[in-house]
């Protein structure tokens, strides 16, 4: 049927009898009806520019090759259409500015919806599903636009992008496909907003060896094994999106740096909920880790990353754990109610955690183990069901101005830990001893207070050569300062030690060094100097 002057409308089959002779007999502008009655009919390949293919009642395409192939045209429009047993559902090559929508492509041999070479396309509102490899496919394609598709029960991944720069997935859902939801390979500057992403066979959305990418509120839930991962994948942000209840870890790094995790909600996930593998230089920030079945954030292997302001509580396991990771900052961090520690260090050197609240955890507030020369400064570490901080087997460690208080056991406990300082820290109201050094030499514990805790204040047992200088030790409820007598070469000078509930100052002057000490009471006598 003519149209204006520029413009002619084909029907199909009234004007012709398939897609292709429409195709061939228009001209840029023009616009080809298909109507449902006459199908299904065979695909067609489109070599003209600015056609409009529309399907009227949702006419089927069927075809042992392509249902449409766009070659290198631009201007396009394919909408309304179902596509389904052919190899490419739509296929474009080289082809620009095209826009397909409001199509269902289905049961194709390869991809739903495959881009090779073709930028700035819309990909909208299209129903892809069950097709034996993806439902969209981008090859060196670029800012295209992909929204508001359903993208589901694929063979193998959701949408892949390879070699694809600048593209937008946006208020997608991609669902029980058979691995990934969404995977980047080797593709940056992609945004990835908005979209829903569930129960897909193995991650919900996987970035390899992808840089620079942006991926924010999104819905990344009930995946088989993780909700996104990282993989030598650098500079990407994932912000603001809710990771829940994967079968794995709720987000993973492998081999990733300088990417940012900033104000996620990672919780009910089957493993950890942020797990950092061979990861350097990454921030965690005001992310909400919670209710994961092992870690809230596991570093393994992982240096240089900081982790800040984050809320890590009711992970089945620990809330922060750093394995053989070194040189990371943990600040503001607060981290409650885990059933085992709240931050646990286990061969991993020269970390700082500072300013970080850790409490109500089932076992210690903080541990390390075989760890040196980390640095805990001004946190505060409290109602952790034992050690409100533990050192085993740890060395060269500085603990200062923290406040240790109403713990389960000892507030601060060394064991077979060396050379430590711990200086200027509160600890108060702990259920056992305030300070307690067991087999631990060569240790400095310089002007703490230490009150009101539930045995000793400090005690030492099986310890040497540490020293022990103006603190301030009273209102415990046994000693104040105990230093066993299987401690020796110690030196025990200008402390404080009053109002302790049985003695203020046990200590054997014969085999340790103690002078100036102010109390009141002392084993054996005449060790103190004033005292009221």
């Amino acid at each position: 049927m003519k149209g204006d002057e520029n413009m002619n409308r084909l029907i199909v089959p009234t004007d012709f009898s398939t897609i292709q002779e429409a195709v061939d007999a228009a001209h840029p502008g023009d616009i080809i009806e298909v109507l449902a009655s006459g199908g299904p009919y065979a695909g067609a390949t489109v070599s003209t520019n600015g056609l409009s293919l529309k399907g009227i009642g949702d006419p089927v395409v069927e075809d042992s090759s392509n249902g449409f192939f766009l070659n290198g045209v631009s201007g396009v429009s394919i909408e309304g259409f179902t596509v389904q047993n052919s190899v490419h559902g739509i296929n474009l090559s080289s082809s620009n500015n095209n826009t397909i929508e409001k199509n269902t492509i289905q049961n194709n041999s390869v991809s739903g919806v495959s881009l090779l070479a073709s930028d700035s396309n819309k990909i909208k509102k299209n129903i892809a599903k069950n097709n034996s490899v993806d439902g969209l496919n981008l090859s060196s394609s670029n800012n295209n636009i992909i929204e508001k598709n359903t993208v589901q029960n694929n063979i193998v991944q959701g949408i892949w992008l390879s070699s694809s720069n600048n593209n937008t997935i946006e208020k997608n859902t991609f669902q029980n496909n058979g691995i990934h939801g969404i995977t980047l390979a080797s593709s940056n500057d992609n945004r990835i907003e908005k979209n829903t992403v569930q129960n897909n066979s193995v991650s919900g959305i996987t970035l390899a060896s992808s840089n620079n990418n942006l991926i924010e509120k999104n819905i990344i839930e009930n995946n088989e094994l993780n909700g996104i991962t990282l993989m030598t994948s650098n500079n990407n942000m994932l912000e603001k999106n809710t990771v829940q209840n994967n079968f794995l870890n709720g987000i993973n790094l492998l081999v990733g740096s300088n990417n940012t995790i900033e104000e996620n909600i990672v919780q009910n996930n089957g493993s950890d909920g942020i797990e950092l593998e061979r990861s350097d230089h990454n921030t965690l920030e005001k992310n909400t880790v919670q209710n994961n079945v092992f870690d809230g954030i596991e570093l393994e292997g992982s240096d240089h990353n900081a982790l800040e302001k984050n809320t890590v509580q009711n992970n089945v396991f620990d809330g922060i754990e750093l394995e053989g990771s070194d040189h990371n900052a943990l600040e503001k961090n607060t981290v409650q109610n885990n059933a085992f520690d709240g931050i646990e260090l286990e061969g991993s050197d020269h970390n700082a955690l500072e300013k970080n609240t850790v409490q109500n955890n089932s076992v210690d507030g903080i541990e390390l183990l075989g760890s040196f020369n980390n640095t805990l400064e001004k946190n505060t570490v409290q109602n952790n069901g034992f050690d409100g901080i533990e050192l085993e087997v740890s060395r060269d460690n500085t603990l200062e101005k923290n406040t240790v208080q109403n713990n389960g056991s000892d507030g601060i406990e060394l064991e077979v830990s060396h050379d430590n300082t711990l200086e200027k820290n509160t600890v108060q109201n702990n259920g056992f001893d305030g300070i307690e050094l067991e087999i631990s030499h060569d240790n400095t514990l310089e002007r703490n207070i230490v009150l009101n805790n539930g045995s000793d204040g400090i005690e030492l047992e099986g310890s040497d050569n540490n020293t022990i200088e103006k603190n301030t030790v009273s209102n415990n409820k046994v000693n104040g300062i105990n230093v066993a007598s299987t401690s020796e070469q110690n030196i025990v000078i200008k402390n404080t030690a009053l109002n302790n509930e049985d003695i203020d100052l046990v200590v054997d002057p014969n085999t340790n060094t103690v002078a100036n000490n102010i109390c009141n009471t002392s084993d054996p006598d005449g060790q103190c100097v004033g005292g009221c």
